[in-house]
């Protein structure tokens, strides 16, 4: 009787103790949904109010070109990338199939955008006679988009695809593509601080010599910022044990 009144203590301890993480990783992806829309307002105030615009055709302002760059960058891998990684925890409600879907479109969504940055960065710098791939920033864009790519493609073909994968080979990939997608994300958030570092630096140097205190910089380090809040956020609410084992259920 005493065996049975202490497996039932520490069951309800443990169903307790679910909950709470539970909730915590819900604040914590409430946290990241709020971080990701502050991101996207702070990086186009920056390039529309300070930098006066995003053209992907301009003849007199080349600028214009560039500044659609840091816009679909944050939009589309963080930001797009970020929701598509809580899409299982943020759509609770919703069917499997549906978050499923979701998760694919928002992705989807999020590397169209990106490559379409990468587009808008090389053809501003060819247009202005500029090098390419030159500086590390550079080096890990490339690798970053190139990796977002692959693990779409590769969840795409294993979970989504009709007549993809046997339940048992899926189930064996799921841990692997969860981690993976983790560490794409990982390093998208990276290879954009690299970028508002090596902007900012261009900006406080000739001929601009932006104000190193001035409106315009403390707007891109906060941006900056946020955007690496928003990695963490994300991050966090996605290494959650019960997170990740009710995300792999509904992707199976």
């Amino acid at each position: 009787m005493d065996m049975d009144m202490d497996m039932s203590k520490q069951q309800q301890q443990q169903e307790a103790g679910a909950a709470s993480n539970n909730n915590k990783q819900r604040a914590v992806a409430a946290a990241a949904h709020v971080l990701a829309v502050a991101a996207v307002v702070l990086v186009v105030v920056w390039c529309v109010h300070f930098r006066g615009g995003v053209a992907l055709r301009s003849v007199q302002n080349k600028q214009l070109i560039f500044n659609l760059h840091p816009v679909l960058m944050v939009l589309g891998p963080i930001v797009l990338g970020g929701e598509a990684i809580l899409s299982y925890r943020s759509l609770l409600l919703v069917p499997r199939a549906a978050r499923k879907k979701a998760h694919m479109a928002l992705h989807a969504a999020g590397l169209a955008a990106g490559v379409l940055g990468v587009y808008a960065v090389f053809k501003f710098h060819v247009e202005s006679g500029i090098p390419n791939l030159y500086s590390l920033h550079s080096w890990v864009g490339i690798a970053a988009i190139s990796l977002y790519a692959a693990q779409w493609a590769a969840g795409f073909l294993a979970f989504f695809f009709p007549g993809a994968s046997p339940p048992a080979r899926r189930r064996a990939l799921l841990p692997w593509h969860a981690v993976a997608g983790v560490l794409v994300f990982a390093l998208a958030v990276a290879t954009a601080q690299l970028g508002f570092l090596e902007k900012l630096t261009f900006l406080q140097g000739p001929p601009l010599r932006l104000p190193k205190y001035g409106a315009e910089a403390m707007l891109v380090n906060f941006t900056a910022l946020v955007v690496l809040l928003l990695g963490v956020a994300v991050v966090l609410a996605t290494l959650n044990g019960t997170t990740r084992s009710s995300s792999y259920s509904a992707i199976v």
